[in-house]
């Protein structure tokens, strides 16, 4: 046999038909091949018709090379090989009896379920079916002997059943991979779209960071230098110059800890910064020593407070005292409840 059952037909979204392809050409050549090797060799049975001895062979020829150029367009128009290979080699099969046409039956049964649509395989189906049991019923109703209704018999089932559970099977295996590696296509696409996401949600963590906490060491720094430059008390004078040195210092100790996250392998590490409420108090005081800092015990509890939301209120607490260190005048007061 030439069939293919592990060739996949054209994606069912394509508007195009399949082209017809080398191996349908050699396929249809190797069917020709068939029919005129076993013609030559007189391989052949008898005929059906007991009354009759058959057709000229180069009839049973003729009809069997058109049957097999059917097959050029088995992918490209399934329903081709039905309704022309089918009842050409059933009628060589009913009068010639040349072996090459029980080959050609089988494929055109065979072609429209495996390479046509959902449609077509099921009327296939049905066609096939509906063939077998015509030709008991009119093989008892012509009144065949009781050898040649059990060769009737014998045929027509296994010319029916063996295309057609063939047929399905396999469609129903490539269907299956088909949907595996569309599933699987789908699960990669999700999965490139998740890793983007925590790309994209690691990038603003960062950047919160940096406008967080780095901004704000750096407005101190800036703040404590104008200060210090104005200030005529040599004590005052290198006590702001101490805070903005420490500043400065931290500063650099978050943008280094940052730096080692974008340069690691590891890039669903965060990184240690710090900010705290510690550092946060610490920064107003050395911009307002009487800046009034109030934070309930209760927010670095983690039974209490989440950490995700713990983070939410270091970086609500942060952006606010930054704002307050660089554009307020009024006494700065933060209090967190």
């Amino acid at each position: 046999m030439f069939a293919d059952p592990l060739e996949a037909p054209a994606h069912a979204s394509a508007p195009a038909r399949p082209r017809i392809t080398r191996r349908d050409v050699l396929m249809a050549a190797g069917y020709a091949a068939i029919v005129l090797l076993l013609a030559a060799m007189g391989a052949r049975n008898s005929g059906f018709l007991e009354s009759w001895d058959g057709w000229p062979l180069w009839t049973s020829v003729l009809l069997l090379l058109v049957a097999s150029a059917s097959l050029l367009w088995r992918r490209r128009l399934p329903l081709l090989p039905l309704v022309v290979a089918g009842p050409l080699a059933l009628a060589e099969v009913i009068v010639g009896g040349q072996v090459a046409a029980y080959m050609l039956l089988f494929e055109a049964f065979f072609e429209p379920i495996m390479h046509g649509s959902m449609r077509l395989a099921r009327r296939t189906t049905g066609i096939a079916i509906g063939l077998a049991v015509s030709a008991l019923l009119v093989a008892a109703g012509l009144g065949a002997s009781g050898p040649m209704l059990l060769v009737v018999v014998l045929i027509a089932t296994l010319m029916v059943s063996t295309p057609l559970l063939w047929g399905w099977e396999v469609r129903h295996h490539r269907d299956a991979r088909v949907s595996a590696e569309t599933l699987a296509a789908v699960e990669h696409e999700l999965a490139a779209t998740r890793a983007a996401h925590a790309v994209e949600t690691e990038r603003r963590t960062i950047a919160h960071d940096l406008h967080d906490v780095i901004a704000g060491h750096l407005s101190a720094v800036s703040l404590h230098t104008n200060l210090a430059a104005s200030l005529e008390q040599p004590e005052a004078r290198d006590r702001s110059l101490l805070t903005a040195r420490d500043s400065a210092h931290a500063a650099l100790r978050d943008l280094r800890s940052m730096i080692g996250v974008l340069s690691t392998e590891h890039s669903a590490e965060l990184p240690s910064v710090t900010l705290d409420w510690p550092s946060l108090t610490a920064r107003l005081h050395g911009r307002d020593p009487d800046a009034s800092v109030s934070i309930a015990p209760e927010v670095e509890d983690p039974s209490r407070v989440e950490p995700s939301v713990q983070a939410a209120l270091l970086r609500i607490a942060a952006e606010a005292s930054t704002n307050a260190v660089r554009h307020g005048l009024a006494p700065i007061t933060l209090a967190v409840r």
